[in-house]
């Protein structure tokens, strides 16, 4: 077994592409690993499974990326294994540990790497350290497979696979299921709550096609009991649905999406709508996961069946509507900042309509001072599922039903400033428990 070998450094953004075509470089020149492939013989790119959590972690964006191995959903499928843990250290920054374990073919060649940032580096610079990490001690395994010919040495270029080696087998044709179920159950002498969920989903994603269906399901019980008797509170929601995307040419997608479900918060037995969906991207989907300026469009059908008469004297009704939703999301060096616009009515009746907007800003003003905005308005005119009559006192305590408003709103501001010393990387975890 090769000796574990230890690398250390401290990110800083305007050198990390020369720094990362540099290990690049570096790595070409090493020596082979364990099981390098025989002569002659084919060797898939790596198969990786990255198991990393915490500030920086964006698997979306290390996939974008690092484009000459094969990413993994399950760890028994790969041959390189990282795990990615990290601690404060004294000065306020992280100290990383990268390790890299090789598997299968590659058994017995491992190597660990090791980073800290500072207190002030905010969550792109963070993610961008990693990445660039994780790249390094990647090309290792990659150029001693059939990937080394499109590792792109002395390029930041995002290294991509191209033809039908590389695809892998997959005997679940790229679909992807999960399932959870919980049970939460707690109370007092003159109290008692239950809480039940399901929910289950199965995706598919290529680079044409994204396929995505769902189960939810909650149902929630309280009990109080007062002096003079007992209230009982139960709120069901059940929802299923299914989502269908696909390429419609550069930066054109299209798609429909389905929706079937109950509510007894929102006063309906049944409801149902089905939708087709035409989306524009302002910039190439490959640049999602640092910047996206998208326009989407959907027009779809609606149908209700309410529990209660409504204030419009409907217990069941069918309604056409439209929407319009325009995006704009970056992450940054200097922070990150996004906003959200739609508007939506039935077209039937303008009146009964939605529109809303929501912002989120986060801005390094100096060194180690940061700035958190957000800020959400909606003003609702489209609550056509109220009850008629008055809601009781138990019903707007328990929150059992919606009630009828004009407009909603959220706003929050933060200042967060951190000083001190920035040289200190020593990680101590003794009584972090308390």
């Amino acid at each position: 077994m090769r000796p574990m070998q230890t690398m250390s450094a401290t990110p800083n953004g305007h050198c990390m592409r020369s720094a990362f075509a540099f290990v690049l470089a570096a790595a070409a020149c090493a020596g082979p690993v364990s099981a390098q492939a025989s002569s002659g013989s084919p060797s898939p790119p790596p198969a990786v499974f990255l198991d990393c959590q915490g500030p920086g972690c964006d698997g979306g964006h290390f996939r974008n990326e690092i484009r000459f191995v094969h990413w993994m959903r399950d760890r028994n499928d790969a041959d390189v294994y990282i795990l990615v843990t990290s601690q404060t250290t004294g000065g306020g920054g992280r100290s990383y540990l990268l390790s890299l374990r090789g598997l299968e073919r590659f058994a017995g060649d491992s190597t660990e790497i090791r980073f800290t940032t500072d207190q002030a580096s905010t969550d792109a610079e963070r993610r961008d350290a990693l990445t660039a990490r994780i790249a390094q001690g990647l090309v290792r395994y990659a150029v001693h497979t059939d990937a080394a010919g499109q590792v792109q040495v002395g390029s930041a270029a995002a290294n991509d696979l191209q033809g039908a080696d590389a695809e892998r087998r997959d005997p679940w044709n790229y679909w992807v299921f999960s399932t959870r179920l919980s049970a939460e159950i707690d109370g007092e002498s003159r109290e008692q709550a239950r809480e039940f969920e399901l929910s289950f989903d199965a995706d598919r994603v290529t680079e044409a096609w994204k396929i995505g269906l769902r189960l939810e399901a909650t149902y929630d019980e309280q009990e109080f009991e007062l002096t003079d008797r007992t209230i009982r509170s139960v709120r069901r929601d059940y929802e299923t649905g299914g989502e269908v995307a696909f390429s419609v040419g550069g930066q054109w997608s299209a798609g429909m999406r389905v929706e079937l479900g109950t509510s007894s918060f929102a006063n309906q037995d049944l409801y149902a709508r089905t939708a087709g969906l035409l989306e524009y991207s302002f910039l190439p989907y490959s640049e999602f996961t640092r910047r996206r300026v998208i326009l989407q469009y959907s027009v779809g059908a609606r149908y209700f069946d309410y529990s209660e008469i409504t204030v419009y004297d409907r217990l069941t009704e069918q309604r056409a509507d439209h929407q319009l939703q325009f995006t704009v999301e970056f992450r940054q060096p200097w922070g990150s900042a996004s906003v959200d616009l739609s508007g939506a009515h039935y077209l039937d009746d303008f009146e009964r309509n939605n529109l809303s907007s929501r912002a989120n800003l986060n801005i390094r003003l100096i060194r180690g001072l940061s700035l958190d905005l957000f800020g959400m308005y909606e003003r609702v005119r489209d609550q056509i599922y109220i009850p008629k009559g008055d809601a009781t006192d138990e019903e707007v305590l328990l929150r059992r039903r919606a009630l009828e408003t004009g407009y909603r709103y959220r706003t929050s501001v933060g200042l967060r400033y951190t000083f001190g010393s920035i040289y200190n990387n020593v990680v101590n975890p003794r009584l972090a428990g308390s």
